[in-house]
C-alpha cells in the first residue's frame, strides 16, 4: 500500500494559513513529542463533527510504541519536514493509494 502525500504537502502558504488559523496546534504537537511520547502515556484523539456526532479514541504506549516513535522523531529531525507529526497524528488526511 503506497501513501500519496497530501495535495498541498509542502505547500509554505497553505501551511502558514493553517497555522496562523491554529496557533496552539504546532506547539500542543511539539510539547507532546518532546514531553509525552513515553512508554505508559495514553494518547487520545478525538474529533465532533458540526452535526455533534463524537468519535474517540486512546492508546496507552508500550515500549516498542516509544521506541517506534523516537525512530519517527529522530527521522523529522533528519528529514527536517514540518508536516512529518501532523501527517502522523492525523493520518486519515493522507491519501492510500
Amino acid at each position: 500500500m503506497a501513501i500519496t502525500r497530501f495535495s498541498w504537502y509542502g505547500s509554505s502558504k497553505l501551511l502558514e494559513t493553517f497555522r496562523n488559523n491554529h496557533p496552539k496546534l504546532p506547539l500542543f504537537f511539539q510539547a507532546a513529542v518532546q514531553n509525552a511520547l513515553m512508554e505508559g502515556s495514553i494518547i487520545q484523539i478525538s474529533a465532533k463533527t458540526p452535526e455533534g456526532k463524537a468519535y474517540c479514541t486512546n492508546l496507552k504506549l508500550t515500549a516498542p510504541d516509544a521506541e517506534m516513535l523516537q525512530a519517527l522523531k529522530r527521522m523529522k529531525e533528519q528529514e527536517s519536514q514540518k508536516l512529518f507529526f501532523f501527517a502522523f497524528f492525523f493520518q486519515g488526511l493522507v491519501i492510500f493509494s
